[in-house]
């Protein structure tokens, strides 16, 4: 047993009081008064970062999470909620009735990498842990220790240089990275097909505008992802991403300054600004990946369609430490009056530019696909705009000097094969003159005599 929770469980009164005393002195700047939400993470960061002298324990340094705990505490119970707890039954895995704990260590058994939050929330799903069961996560990780059962470790504090920021507002930044997903079932292929998350998080609520697993780390990707986030959450005021080709591109620029969107690079081999996304991933891979099952690896539809029901269901409904226990969507709509709609050309906006040449068969070659411009453009540089992720959505050519898009449509050999045309070779008959002369029967005439053909 915890030599502290030992402690906790035959402790006196007056040592009861000072450990309160001491949990007061430690807080007391955050129960002061109101902070601004920067404000209170950096006191946070500065607490947890401090050497302390803890009555009753060989530790050192305070958690945020306990530091938040002690604070709702305290101004839910004055100074007795400092208090440590004298219940018999105190940090004892007896509160949690059998037949739960054999279904948390089955799912662990299942889940050897998933967090004990997601595993609790597993269990609760289920219907199977009855309504008055408190299942707090360090009780249950008491349970998996005391059952050999390994738990996963503690997230590394932040080194001490590190400094936290939080914007303010909802959409005032976000920022974005890409992680690698898991392996899709290909027949034939043992080693499967990769995937990867490309995900946006917004710095003030921790909503996640939009997440999706997809075949590649192109910019390509990158732009759909930034495109659908923008439908469903609005337009940014900043976009923090990294120095990677995939977020170096000159349209990714010009669509940002046409949406008035700050587009902000880290510094190389510095990515601690984006330590929040860093954390949202550690959430994916500890709440989201031990629980996908094969059938959920079929093919990017499947993967996604559960993403998505994770993210929106769950995530985004689960109170956050860093945002004093509301959650990431009751943070960001209370911010909803402030949020910039995303344009009605939206769509238009992002597509790409290519320069082409129209071939003399009015053909023109984008990315291995072959479309087919109208009459009278043959031999003309123009400008084809195209979505570089779908390849099935509308492209279209700017001829130069003109403002007046013209569709294009994919080459079909088949059809054109089937359609009359005149080849330069054998031209059409001409109709029956009207003045009744034909150069070809004269001379035919004057050669055989008399119009009779000799025979």
């Amino acid at each position: 047993m915890d030599p502290a929770v030992h402690l906790e469980n035959h402790m006196d009164e007056e040592l009861r009081e000072h450990i309160a005393l001491f949990r007061h002195g430690v807080i007391s700047e955050l129960v002061l008064g109101p902070l601004a939400p920067g404000e209170k993470e950096a006191l946070l960061g500065r607490l947890s970062a401090k050497e302390w002298k803890i009555p009753g324990s060989g530790r050192t340094q305070i958690a945020r999470s306990t530091l938040r705990d002690w604070v709702a505490s305290y101004q839910a119970m004055a100074l007795d909620g400092l208090k440590p707890q004298t219940r018999s039954d105190a940090g004892s895995i007896r509160a949690i009735p059998e037949p739960v704990q054999d279904l948390l260590l089955a799912l662990r058994g299942e889940r050897p990498k998933a967090s004990v939050e997601s595993l609790i929330r597993a269990c609760r799903l289920s219907g199977r842990v009855p309504a008055d069961v408190r299942l707090a996560p360090s009780t249950v990780r008491r349970m998996l220790t005391a059952h050999g059962v390994a738990v996963e470790p503690a997230c590394v504090s932040p080194s001490a240089d590190a400094r936290a920021f939080t914007w303010p507002h909802a959409n005032d930044l976000w920022m974005s990275d890409v992680m690698h997903g898991p392996r899709l079932l290909v027949p034939g292929r043992r080693d499967g097909e990769k995937t990867y998350l490309i995900a946006f998080l917004d710095d003030a609520t921790r909503m996640v505008p939009y997440g999706a697993f997809y075949p590649a780390e192109t910019a390509a990707c990158f732009q759909e992802a930034f495109k659908q986030a923008m439908f469903r959450r609005g337009v940014a005021r900043r976009l923090y991403v990294d120095n990677g080709s995939t977020f170096r591109t000159h349209h990714l620029e010009v669509v940002c300054a046409t949406l008035n969107v700050a587009l902000i690079h880290s510094r190389p081999h510095q990515p601690r600004g984006r330590g929040k996304i860093e954390r949202f991933f550690r959430t994916v891979r500890s709440a989201f990946l031990p629980h996908l099952d094969l059938a959920m690896l079929v093919d990017l539809a499947a993967l996604n369609r559960v993403f998505w029901a994770w993210l929106e269901a769950e995530y985004h409904h689960t109170p956050h430490g860093g945002l004093d226990g509301k959650t990431p969507l009751e943070r960001f709509l209370a911010d909803e009056a402030l949020l910039r709609p995303a344009p009605a050309d939206l769509e238009p906006l992002m597509r790409m530019k290519a320069t082409r040449k129209v071939g003399r068969d009015r053909t023109i070659q984008l990315h291995g696909r072959v479309y087919e411009a109208p009459d009278g453009y043959a031999g003309e540089t123009v400008t084809v705009l195209f979505d570089p992720y779908d390849p099935s959505r509308p492209v279209h050519m700017l001829p130069r000097g003109q403002t007046a898009e013209i569709p294009l449509h994919r080459l079909d050999l088949h059809a054109n094969a089937l359609l009359p045309r005149a080849r330069p070779d054998e031209p059409k008959p001409n109709p029956a003159p009207a003045t009744g002369l034909s150069y070809l029967e004269l001379v035919a005439r004057n050669y055989f005599g008399d119009g009779k053909e000799n025979t």
